[in-house]
């Protein structure tokens, strides 16, 4: 389970107009906790560092770089629901670990990062199967599960001499 960096106000549930409550369950609660732990991911942070490899390792960097886009997209399409849905979005902040991690290269982070990846994938899969009352929830969380694996698939094949 990836560590919460971040209060979320819960929200009273959403009342349809005329006073009837809502005919599902949302799960924004969930979802913003998803948000913080994309956004605020080690994968998120190597991005911001931009850690030391050396200059055989072009295609290494790339990798990462589209993955790093990848993940920005799905916390955004998060970001979407949940604004949609009014709910107010807490964007976290990194955990104060990752601050000792700041001048390592690629090499030594890439373990680490795909790690951080398999949390985050257990986290989505253990979403998609406690939101089943939300099916707007669902099929974003089945879409982004999908590419947060395939995200974990690419890093897990890059090498870097």
């Amino acid at each position: 389970m990836v560590e919460r960096n971040v209060a979320v106000l819960e929200t009273p549930a959403l009342i349809a107009p005329f006073g009837s409550p809502m005919p599902s369950i949302y799960h924004n609660t969930q979802l913003n906790h998803l948000v913080v732990d994309l956004g605020c991911s080690l994968l998120q942070f190597v991005g911001e560092v931009s850690p030391w490899s050396p200059a055989n390792a072009g295609s290494a960097r790339d990798a990462v770089a589209r993955a790093i886009a990848q993940q920005k997209q799905h916390t955004e399409s998060l970001v979407e629901l949940l604004t949609e849905r009014r709910f107010p979005v807490e964007f976290g902040v990194y955990p104060a670990e990752f601050t000792d991690l700041h001048f390592l290269s690629l090499k030594a982070l890439l373990p680490r990062v795909i790690e951080n990846q398999n949390a985050i994938v257990a986290e989505l899969d253990e979403a998609v199967h406690t939101c089943v009352d939300d099916a707007e929830a669902i099929a974003l969380l089945t879409t982004v599960l999908a590419g947060e694996r395939s995200i974990t698939t690419q890093l897990q094949s890059i090498t870097i001499a």
